[in-house]
């Protein structure tokens, strides 16, 4: 019997941290709960137009500090391979020849969670030109045709995309 009670109560005791940790594993989206976003440094000084925009928008405080933040906002360039090839027994850089699907990404801007470091949005910064009349895409992943737009136009495309996406996830009352 004593036993049996032990166990009874055993099960009890580890079953509470693990509902305690189901309801974390739900928690809400970062973008909706987080309110300090660190921007890290982007080509050609996109970063402090990124800045203005999210000083305008007013969903999150923006830092150069990247310590205690909720979300972090960076770019990346995308990887590039160099292929070389022999001339004269010298090995010489030589150009990789661009795949028809190949997209033409300048740079890329992701937005983690900065506790989990899990990616929670993403946008490919692409060199196409823009065209008229084709609607946004929204997303947690998207890209943004950038050719001829300027930092400041560029910056401004970013944030209205990542705005239109958090406007939409659910906020934390309307979950339950």
């Amino acid at each position: 019997m004593k036993v049996f009670t032990y166990s009874l109560l055993s099960l009890c005791l580890l079953a509470n941290p693990l509902l305690g940790q189901q309801k974390a594993k739900g928690k809400e989206n970062p973008l909706v709960d987080g309110k300090l976003m660190y921007v890290g440094r982007m080509p050609e000084n996109i970063d402090s137009w990124i800045v203005t925009d999210l000083k305008a928008w007013g969903k999150y405080t923006p830092t150069r500090d990247p310590e205690g933040v909720d979300l972090t906002m960076k770019a990346s360039a995308p990887e590039t391979r160099t292929r070389y090839v022999m001339r004269n027994g010298i090995p010489q850089p030589s150009k990789v020849p661009e795949k028809r699907d190949h997209k033409p990404v300048i740079f890329t801007v992701d937005v983690t969670d900065w506790v989990t470091g899990r990616l929670v949005w993403q946008a490919d910064i692409l060199d196409r030109k823009p065209k008229n009349g084709r609607p946004m895409k929204q997303g947690a992943d998207i890209e943004i045709d950038a050719r001829g737009l300027s930092t400041e136009q560029i910056a401004q495309a970013i944030i209205r995309a990542l705005r239109s996406y958090v406007d939409h996830l659910p906020s934390q009352h309307e979950v339950h």
